[in-house]
């Protein structure tokens, strides 16, 4: 549908389907997913899925349901009409309110860009063009959460004040950095699991993620991860903060998109292997709670700053709250500048 415009990536091929079809693991271990295709003269034009998500209302006392997968042409009739289809759906299932996009879930990619639009965007981060915000608002969706993305150029050292302020932290607490040991993956993952759970949980709609959850999408990122960008901090004898960045592949996506089925999938294996990206994204930095006011969240992205800039060119951080303070603050003084906005939507179901 968007496949003319010149920032749009495709998906990477089959993803899609994972997310919804039979095998998904939301399906299995979270809740619903109904997707609707809109036809105009035979022909499609749009689509969206009503998401039922179990998990996220049982854990937050909730009874919202969600919307996703929301593509159209730039027609608010066709917009309306699959957004009242999904509502239809949501209304039935007794739910009360409805929330997107997610695909399918907040643990997914999810959010409108409403700006950054002219270029593609980064690895697990949503793309759509720029008409999907009006159309949204003129459909009776209104903005309950704003998401930015922050560019942090990575040609320059760090600012000597954040130097200071990671040698200060280094030498008042006993605290060690390492990065994910590939020799002991299952335990590491275990790790990870219990400090996404506790570090994340301040996040907006927020809900546990499981460890089948987890390993699932280690399934997916093994083939693009590199275990020197995913850092431990540790006090008091354990991990108590880990961050995770990623390279951005959506450059190697974007440059095979002019191929089809099999030769896209075989063009983004040889570039994968012949030309490294030249941008990454952090995409998770959380610290336990009992440890937050020591400054390691600073430490972490000082880390993450430090390995990326020995590989690329600009790292992405998203996507964050504005009410995520110490990263932005951490964003800003290493030269970041805010790229990217991204919007959550929501209704009440009438």
């Amino acid at each position: 549908m968007h496949g003319t415009d010149p920032a749009f990536t495709p998906p990477f091929p089959g993803s899609v389907v994972g997310l919804i079809g039979p095998k998904s693991i939301f399906l299995k271990k979270h809740g619903e997913i109904t997707p609707l295709i809109a036809y105009r003269d035979g022909k499609p034009v749009g689509r969206i899925a009503a998401i039922v998500n179990r998990t996220h209302n049982e854990y937050n006392k909730d009874s919202v349901g969600f919307f996703g997968f929301f593509d159209f042409v730039e027609d608010s009739v066709v917009a309306k009409a699959l957004l009242n289809a999904a509502e239809a759906i949501l209304f039935e299932k007794g739910l009360t309110s409805m929330r997107g996009p997610y695909n399918p879930s907040i643990n997914d990619d999810c959010g409108v860009l409403t700006e950054g639009n002219e270029r593609p965007t980064s690895v697990s981060m949503p793309w759509n063009p720029s008409y999907y915000s009006g159309v949204y608002q003129a459909v009776g969706l209104d903005v309950v959460r704003n998401l930015a993305a922050y560019d942090v150029p990575l040609h320059n050292d760090p600012p000597e004040r954040m130097t200071k302020i990671v040698n200060r932290i280094r030498s008042r607490n006993s605290v060690t950095v390492r990065s994910l040991d590939m020799k002991n993956l299952p335990k590491e993952m275990e790790i990870i699991h219990r400090l996404y759970n506790i570090t994340l949980d301040r996040n907006w709609g927020f809900y546990p993620i499981s460890l089948e959850d987890l390993m699932h999408s280690a399934d997916d990122l093994k083939a693009i991860a590199d275990p020197k960008m995913i850092f431990f901090v540790c006090m008091d004898g354990k991990e108590v903060g880990f961050s995770l960045t990623l390279p951005n592949v959506n450059e190697v996506f974007h440059a095979s998109r002019g191929r089809k089925g099999i030769l896209r999938f075989l063009e983004m294996a040889l570039r994968l292997q012949i030309r490294k990206p030249k941008t990454s994204r952090l995409c998770v930095l959380g610290v336990e709670p009992a440890y937050r006011d020591k400054g390691l969240s600073a430490l972490l992205f000082y880390e993450s700053f430090m390995v990326s800039k020995a590989r690329h060119r600009v790292v992405e951080v998203s996507w964050v709250e504005a009410n995520n303070i110490e990263i932005l603050e951490a964003a800003t003084l290493m030269g970041g500048h805010r790229s990217r906005t991204y919007e959550i939507f929501e209704k009440v179901i009438s």
